[in-house]
């Protein structure tokens, strides 16, 4: 088995009190520790006051970095490694992704497809509807909020989702799945996952209350897994370099920890057993090349080539010869008593090109 890359778990995509969370700073660092992260990433609404107010850096073992959330009605944006909030307007996307570029940043399109909820906002859904943009880094695959939101339907489906929610949280929606590979037909679209953390106090029937959901509980649930060359260093300066890297390049996985801790899991491609590139990565189909995977535990793994399964497998381990230049990537399933199997890894890509 080939050494593999750094592995930190990261959750991104969170709201505090200096936006629409219910959390302080304090609190949602807290709550990261106690659910073993190693790397918190903030997007509170149009503000860096996070930033500004000194929260980045190391907490213990947990690197605070911190973004935001570019908002409006739609077209919203996960945007990081900004020293100050670009001016923006929600119906002019394209202005605002090329600030967040012209600045060094990267940004993600947040919940592009989200359905919404009768009992969430008036059942408003932030979607994306400028698919003219061009220059975004990715895009933000799986959100436990979203989808969450889309199973509840009514004060009867929200109780019975959200007290078995470890066992029917839906995957990434087929619209955004169908999008991200329409996209990677012609260029690297990375992916992340995050929880869209609010810890939302919510009363039901009138007078019951529950919280959706406690930042402790969705920091151990949908995470991106960054996948870096080298470990942290413990320097601010240096190892958000390394963060952003890693998330622009696609280096990183999306996985439901709540199923079965994911730590562990990597998919690569391999040359005559030697280790040739990792997730996210663009290169030259060859003779010999081998698509490689293992994962924490058994399970139901998918080979997804430009958008179709070419292999279906049940191991904790895989091998498989590429059929071409594609777009190669893997979905992994988490066998449930009584709910089936329900999603638990997705890969980012491996592009092999017929490159000169």
């Amino acid at each position: 088995m080939p050494d593999g890359p750094f592995e930190y778990v990261a959750n991104l995509h969170v709201h505090t009190t200096f936006s629409d969370g219910s959390g302080n700073m304090t609190e949602v660092i807290a709550a990261a520790q106690k659910a073993g992260l190693d790397l918190l990433m903030i997007n509170d609404h149009d503000t860096l006051t996070a930033k500004d107010q000194g929260c980045e850096g190391y907490h213990g073992r947990v690197l605070v970095l911190v973004g935001v959330e570019l908002s409006g009605r739609h077209n919203h944006y996960l945007a990081y490694g900004l020293k100050r909030c670009p001016e923006h307007d929600w119906q002019r996307p394209q202005e605002f992704i090329d600030q967040v570029k012209a600045a060094g940043g990267v940004g993600f399109l947040a919940h592009p497809f989200e359905k919404g909820s009768p009992l969430s906002e008036g059942g408003r859904a932030f979607t994306w509807v400028d698919w003219t943009v061009q220059g975004f880094t990715g895009l933000c695959l799986w959100n436990y909020t979203s989808a969450w939101k889309t199973k509840a339907r009514d004060p009867l489906s929200a109780l019975f989702h959200y007290f078995m929610r470890s066992r029917t949280m839906i995957g990434p929606d087929r619209e955004t799945i169908d999008k991200w590979d329409e996209l990677t037909r012609t260029r690297r679209v990375p992916v992340i996952g995050g929880s869209d953390a609010h810890a939302f106090p919510i009363k039901l029937f009138g007078f019951f209350t529950i919280r959706i959901f406690p930042y402790e509980y969705l920091f151990r649930g949908i995470n991106t897994h960054l996948l870096l060359p080298r470990a942290l260093t413990g320097d601010l300066d240096v190892d958000r370099r390394l963060v952003l890297t890693a998330l622009a390049e696609g280096s990183c996985f999306v996985a439901n920890d709540h199923h079965h801790q994911s730590r562990g899991f990597d998919f690569w491609l391999e040359n005559e057993g030697r280790r040739r590139c990792g997730q996210g990565a663009e290169v030259r189909v060859e003779k010999g090349n081998h698509l490689v995977w293992r994962l924490p535990a058994r399970a139901l793994a998918r080979v997804i080539k430009d958008g179709r399964v070419v292999l279906e497998i049940t191991s904790d381990s895989g091998r498989v010869e590429p059929n071409g230049p594609g777009v190669y990537r893997l979905e992994v399933f988490w066998p449930t008593r009584y709910f089936g199997r329900r999603p638990w890894i997705f890969s980012n890509p491996i592009y092999l090109r017929d490159l000169e």
